[in-house]
């Protein structure tokens, strides 16, 4: 099994693949990409599609049918094969009540209990692991196979089919890859994935500079899918509308932090595209997907959702409250009723114009940042700083403050002794990033800085744009 022993050793060749020149980095990351396409398109994996477009015709009595025998499934599973469930009660769900008689995961238990979390009917050398920091800038390790991948793969690729899109159209991606040297200061600031008709573009090279180089580069590829973080996809929506450019494509695909709608307008405006969001996790515990007709479903054959108060028990209506997922498809590290973090609410008296019967559903507050501007002109995305997190295991929490124009703050919260080693590693990674026109230090704290609303935001910038 390749992937696993690929992905584990991803941030170790980085070095080594950054001397490399620009066509041998587009060999390597198509030889990558190889290794992935064996997954996504292998035949299960439009097998899975074909029963999952079929799904969308259920009505709210077999969604909700189907989702009773998923978490009792679940749960079992859990009780058999893994060792942290063991102990769960052997309950029979058969609704809300019954699943509330099992406890709230928080995920500081899971940060703690991370091996005993993973299945053990599964051969380790099956299992990839992969980091997540989530809404919090805390690091933990998640487990899942290739075949859970594949899982994964299917459902979105069904987004795409509701937006049209075929499962191969090329696409631009602007994601967390390091795909060219950091010092690097010429194009070209992406590489080619042939294997899956990709190309992935660099989010750490985003600069006034840099922005007529992927404007042309856009301009080149126009009317192809573009994906990636609404926040690096809003910084290239900004260098566009600033020129009075706009350049079409066929669709906008974003996920991995949340969308604001003014960002969404600049990228509509900038990319004259449809823009349709997803939120998911690393967890693989929970998806909730946009429509082309605009709203927001809870994806129900993926996970079950509860929206819980402050003392995890649910809402009323349409108030807001904290996800708590219940995963379906990621049996190697099953999580039941784990509070994510994140925030939402219900969308119970509407329903959508794309006649689907999935609930809708509002993800109100994750984790909201600020930009990062270099005095070089870079600008950093809270997403693109997210990459330096992903090997950490001894943070509660970590974030990055703009004190001075020219000075940054690694400003980490312990999760156990290991922290200060890890908080300056972090801060290495961080100024090797910057360059030395940039001063990077670190401290450790007692609590993260919040924001409004329990916010907490990931960058935090104190510099004014005109310093």
């Amino acid at each position: 099994m390749l992937e696993p022993f690929v992905r584990a050793n991803l941030h170790r060749w980085q070095p080594t693949y950054e001397r490399f020149p620009a066509p041998a980095r587009h060999i390597l990351a198509s030889t990558r990409g190889w290794l992935l396409a064996r997954t996504r398109y292998a035949p299960e994996t439009f097998e899975i599609l074909r029963n999952l477009r079929e799904h969308e015709r259920w009505d709210p009595g077999q969604i909700r049918a189907f989702q009773m025998r998923a978490l009792q499934m679940t749960l079992d599973l859990s009780r058999e094969t893994v060792p942290f469930y063991r102990h769960y009660p052997n309950v029979q769900i058969r609704d809300l009540d019954d699943l509330r008689r099992l406890p709230v995961l928080e995920r500081e238990s899971v940060r703690q209990h991370q091996e005993q979390l993973v299945s053990k009917v599964i051969p380790n050398s099956r299992i990839v692991r992969a980091g997540t920091t989530g809404t919090t800038g805390g690091n933990l390790r998640v487990a899942y196979t290739e075949g859970i991948s594949r899982v994964n793969w299917a459902f979105l690729l069904r987004q795409r089919e509701w937006a049209g899109v075929d499962s191969r159209a090329p696409r631009l991606t602007l994601q967390g890859s390091r795909v060219a040297p950091v010092g690097r200061s010429k194009p070209p600031f992406w590489v080619h994935n042939v294997a899956e008709r990709q190309i992935l573009m660099s989010i750490f090279h985003l600069s006034e500079q840099t922005a007529p180089v992927y404007l042309q580069f856009l301009r080149a590829h126009k009317g192809i899918v573009l994906e990636g973080f609404p926040s690096a996809l809003g910084i290239l929506a900004d260098f566009a509308l600033a020129r009075g450019e706009q350049i079409p494509m066929r669709v906008v695909f974003t996920s991995g932090e949340p969308l604001y709608a003014s960002i969404r307008r600049k990228i509509e405006e900038a990319f004259r595209a449809p823009v349709l969001d997803s939120y998911g996790m690393t967890e693989l515990c929970g998806l909730i997907q946009e429509c082309p007709r605009g709203e927001m479903h809870l994806i129900p054959d993926y996970g079950f959702l509860e929206i819980l108060d402050e003392n995890d028990e649910p809402v009323a209506g349409g108030d807001e409250g904290r996800l708590v997922w219940t995963g379906f498809i990621n049996s190697a590290m099953p999580l039941i009723r784990y509070k994510i973090g994140d925030r939402g609410r219900w969308l119970a008296e509407k329903s959508c114009a794309c006649s689907r019967a999935f609930p809708l559903i509002v993800p109100t507050i994750t984790r909201e940042s600020d930009l990062l501007h270099c005095p070089d002109g870079r600008v950093f995305s809270p997403r693109a700083l997210n990459q330096l997190l992903k090997q950490s295991g001894s943070l509660r929490f970590c974030q990055f403050i703009h004190e001075l124009r020219e000075k940054v703050l690694v400003r980490a919260v312990a999760s156990n002794s290991h922290a200060l080693e890890e908080t300056m590693r972090i801060r290495a990674s961080l100024q090797d990033l910057l360059g030395p026109q940039m001063e990077v230090v670190a401290a450790l704290a007692q609590e993260p800085l919040e924001g409004p609303g329990g916010k907490i935001p990931l960058i935090v910038s104190r510099v004014r744009r005109d310093d």
